[in-house]
Order: C-alpha cells, then structure tokens, then sequence
C-alpha cells in the first residue's frame, strides 16, 4: 500500500460530517457537531454519578466491611504500583481511618513483586493475622491466592476493572463493572470502582469527600479510561473538587507541578499531575506516591526528583529502541526486549512506539529466564484478546483492550512476537496498521478567534473518547521560525498573527521554507492580563504532499 505522508510520516483522516461548517458565521454549530460526534450532551453534566447499588455484590461487601468496622478487626489492603492503585489505595485507608481504623496496606514493587497479588504477598497478611483482605485496581485474576487466603481464615473482597478471566477468586464480594450487567458503559477505573465502594459504604456524603472524589479523578485520567458518561461526570465533579482543596497534600502536589488549581485541565491532570505519581512506582516504591498524597512533606520532594529522572531515562531509552526498530524488517507487530530496560518504563516506551508508528507493541524487561512486558495497542486489535489466543506461551497476562501486561520465559519471545504478529495481521487490515491523526474540521485563519477558543472549552474536560479537537488549516506560512526547549525539541512561530507552538517538531525546520498544511489544537495564549488564540501545531505536511482521509474511506 503506498500513501504519501505528512513530514512526520501519520496519514490524515478528515471527518466529513463537519467539513461544510461555516466557523466564522456558526461557532455554536460547529460545537454542536463536535459533541456529537464524540456521543457527548453537556447538558448531562450535571447529573449524579450511578447508585452504587448496580453492582453485583455491593451489599456483600459494605456488610463484611462494616462488621470488620464493628468488630475491630485487623484490616489490608492490597493495590497497585501504578497512579489508578495508588488513588484507590488512597481512598481506601482514609475511609478506615475516619471509622478509627489504620489499615495493613501493601503497594507492589514492580522488580521484586512484579503486578498483581501474589502468594507470598497473602503469607505477608496471614502472618500480620489479617482477617479481612481489601484489594484496590487487582485481584480479579488472582484465584488461587484467594483460594489460599480462605483457606487460613482470611476473608476477601475485591474491587477491580481489569479483564475478567474465565475462573473467579473465591471471594467473600468482587466489585466489578464487567461482572455487574447494569453497570452502564464506559466502566470506571480502579479509582472510580473504589469511590462508588465508599459512597455505598458512606451513603453518598461524608468528611472532606472533595479530596477522595479529586483522587478518583486523577486514577480515572491516568488510566485512560474514555471520558464519556460517568467517567465525564466524575472528572467534572473531580475537577471541580479540587478548587475546594486547601493546605492538603494534594493541592502542594499540583502547586509543586507549577499548576494554579483554580484553573486545573484534565490535560495538566494526565501529563503534569498523574506522570508525578506514577514516577515513585516506575522509579523506586510506589509507597512514595501513596505517602505524598496522605502526608506530603519529604514525599513529595521525593516525588518531583524521581519524575525528572523518569523523563530523562524514558527519553534516553527511547532513542535507542528507535534504533534498534528502525533498523530491522518491517512487521505488523512491534516487539523490543532488552535487559537494560526497565520494568518501570517499559509501558511509557511501549505508549510512545504505538503511537509513533501506528502498530500494537510489545517492550520488555529480560531479567535472566523471564521477561516481564508492557504492551499497547491500536484501536482496532484488541490485545488482551491477542494474549489470550497465546495464553500457552505465557506465565500471566492481563490488562485491557489497548493496554495489557505479560510475563513469559525468555526463550519464548522470538516465538511470542512471531504468533502475536501473526495474530496481528489477522484481526486487522493493513490500513489499521498507518499511525494517523483524525482531524474534526478545516478552518481558515480566519476563522481562529478568542470566542471559537473560549467555546471550545465547553467541550472539556479532554481524554480518551473525548480528545481535544484537531483542526487542519491549508496553506499557511510559519514564521518567526526558531527551536526551543532542550536541544532544540519544539518549533516555536507565528501563523496568521498568532503564537504557536509544535512540541517535538523542532527537526521539521529545515523543510519549512514555503507555505504548509497544519493540524493543529486551539488555546488561549494569557500574557498581562490579554487573551489572544494560541495554536498547537500536531503535524505538518507540505500542500502537496496531503493525503486527506475521511474516516468512511478509511474503514471501507
């Protein structure tokens, strides 16, 4: 199949539902078609989050909790090493702690325990005499441990969203949206799995809730889960809540970001708030996420110290796995494992090539006879589907559609990447496979005004099933061109009279010698108190070298 591509190598697809939208005359309506086109009605924002009664289980799980409450008893949880894990666990402990409770609570290390609840992580309970087990964005796959756990007279209850596998835990409650058929689509995150536990438990209202509905928020955004329906509700309202925050741990977080929290995004939340709490988990122990939230002070020092490290070896690493891809044979499946990487950034690497090329990816961390692997996918491959169809080869394996983890003896990789790319090429078509941009609508230069800027925000809040608009204008010149930011990383210009920016696209330069065609973002640019459009440029292509898709062409 052969295409021309934009300097960056995406093909272009174009909606056509909005192309014929007169901007300058009908703002409102090209907003209207944007909402649409996403299934989102603003004026449902205002509505309350589901009962917590749709899940299946919920009334087993508040009973035993509020016994275990009653009784005095010895208490765990058990999370994850990731932002979701970290916000659920969170949640959890301030929830016991209001009913005079101090919680046993177990985050991974992702070297020493690797994901999910293991056996010697039950003996660690049993041996503390645990009698009821909590686990937060885990559990669901973990039967025999649970198994073991009943057996010594330690009772669970799970809350998780993870893939569900064929064979359930044996456990006193699961709360789970895949198990709960009148959970409405899109499910919740971990996060947002525990916060309907403790609106169950608390009957909806309770002490200083702003700050656990802020976190389920944050575990909400880091975990990608699409923005529509009560995800979108709860983003509103977590945002919302975090304008209620004072001198809590939380707000000296998004403080320390360089982020005024009267005016927090969603996207300050995914790239500047969620990648802080992630850093202690990727980096070192997760704990230090957890602490930073509950206690703040030197954690949160800690914190921003360990991100920076985190950007620094995730960009390193990141130019060497090009290398290593570039250089070899063209598959439908991409697939690096090393033993230098690692396995706290194996996911972002992975994140970065499927989003790069357009294909599912697998990076992996070779430690002696295992590799542990983080893979990403393509909206039309559902990976943990693919692992399944190769669950022999694997130790464990679990995840979501787009984003799954798997552990498998090193002498089976060249056989894994072989099946799975096979299984690849079978489940898609080979247009599947282009990296590309979907673009909302053309505008002219004319038509990017402050009122289209500010109406765009009604839109918000901005995520996965809710992205940002992209807009493609034809025909423009960049000027005032320079590179800035470290070596040179980012183009920085003028269009039309307005500011822009395009982040990593500094090595672009060269060929701007002529008028482009641009996909671009629109914001507001605030400097002394002004307000003017600001325009973040995506992707450039030369005028004749646009290939403009619409997305009926691309899926017919």
């Amino acid at each position: 199949m052969t295409t021309k591509l934009s300097l960056t190598g995406r093909t272009w697809i174009v909606r056509d539902s909005t192309k014929a939208v007169d901007v300058a005359l009908h703002p409102d309506q090209l907003l209207l078609m944007l909402c649409a086109a996403r299934g989102i009605d603003p004026r449902n924002d205002k509505q309350n989050i589901v009962s917590s009664s749709v899940f299946t289980d919920i009334n087993k799980a508040t009973e035993r909790i509020w016994l275990a409450i009653k009784n005095k008893e010895t208490v765990g949880i058990f999370g994850d090493y990731d932002c979701d894990g970290i916000t659920s666990t969170a949640q959890l402990i301030r929830f016991f702690r209001r009913h005079n409770i101090e919680p046993i609570v177990r985050l991974p290390h992702r070297g020493k325990d690797g994901y999910g609840l293991k056996q010697h992580i039950i003996d660690e309970f049993i041996e503390k005499k645990t009698q009821l087990l909590i686990t937060v964005d885990t559990g669901v796959g973990s039967v025999q441990e649970v198994r073991n756990a009943q057996r010594q007279g330690m009772d669970v209850i799970i809350t998780d969203h993870h893939q569900p596998h064929h064979n359930l835990p044996p456990a006193v409650a699961i709360i789970h949206p895949q198990l709960s058929p009148d959970y409405p689509l899109p499910h919740p995150s971990g996060a947002g799995v525990v916060y309907q536990l403790i609106n169950a438990l608390e009957g909806g209202e309770w002490e200083d809730k702003h700050i656990d509905t802020a976190l389920a928020m944050i575990g909400t955004i880091a975990d990608v889960m699409e923005l529509r329906g009560q995800n979108r509700l709860l983003v509103i309202q977590g945002l919302d809540a975090i304008k209620n925050l004072k001198d809590e741990p939380l707000a000296s977080l998004i403080s320390q970001a360089g982020i005024n929290k009267d005016f927090i995004t969603s996207t300050d939340i995914a790239f500047r708030i969620a990648p802080r709490i992630n850093a202690a988990g990727r980096m070192t122990d997760p704990l230090i996420g957890l602490r930073a939230l509950l206690e703040g002070g030197e954690a949160l020092i800690t914190l921003e110290l360990l991100n920076e490290q985190r950007q620094k070896l995730t960009e390193n690493l990141f130019k060497e796995a090009l290398e290593e891809i570039e250089s070899s044979p063209e598959q439908p499946f991409i697939c690096i494992a090393r033993e230098d990487f690692p396995e706290g950034i194996v996911g972002l690497l992975a994140g970065r090539l499927t989003e790069m090329f357009g294909k599912p990816s697998l990076v992996g961390r070779i430690k002696e006879d295992n590799c542990t692997s983080s893979l990403r996918s393509i909206p039309k491959y559902n990976i943990t589907e693919g692992l399944d169809r190769c669950s022999d080869l694997l130790q464990y394996f679990g995840g979501h559609a787009q984003a799954a983890g798997c552990t498998f003896s090193t002498d089976l990789l060249d056989e894994l990447r072989d099946r799975l790319s096979a299984d690849v090429q079978k489940h898609t078509k080979a247009e599947d496979l282009l990296p590309t941009i979907e673009i909302d609508s053309e505008l002219r230069p004319s038509d990017i005004t402050l009122k289209l800027c500010e109406g765009l925000t009604y839109l918000e809040p901005f995520g996965k099933g809710n992205p940002e608009p992209l807009f493609i204008i034809k025909n423009v010149q960049i000027d005032y061109q320079r590179c800035v930011g470290t070596d040179g990383a980012h183009l920085q210009g003028n269009i039309a009279g307005n500011k822009m920016i395009g982040f990593r696209l500094g090595h672009l330069q060269e060929q701007l010698t002529g008028p482009v065609d641009i996909v671009c973002k629109l914001g507001i640019d605030t400097w002394n108190g002004n307000m003017r459009p600001q325009l973040f440029v995506e992707d450039i292509c030369l005028p004749t070298e646009a290939i403009l898709l619409t997305r009926e062409r691309m899926v017919g």
